[in-house]
């Protein structure tokens, strides 16, 4: 019963750890390679809406 218990232990924890590591490498990767576009689309959308008219809501 032990071994199965440990088992699912180690289980957890390697699942745990691939996870974990996934999100840090993302985030360390958009860091060191994003080069500051992280905000390039939403520029871009705010740039070409400027001047438009804001929709009325009707009631």
């Amino acid at each position: 019963m032990q071994f199965f218990i440990d088992l699912l232990l180690l289980g957890i924890f390697v699942i745990g750890l691939t996870a974990f590591m996934g999100i840090i490498t993302h985030g360390a990767a958009s860091k060191l390679f994003g080069r500051g576009k992280s905000k390039f689309f939403l520029n871009k959308s705010k740039d070409t809406q400027t001047g438009w008219r804001k929709v009325q809501r009707r009631t």
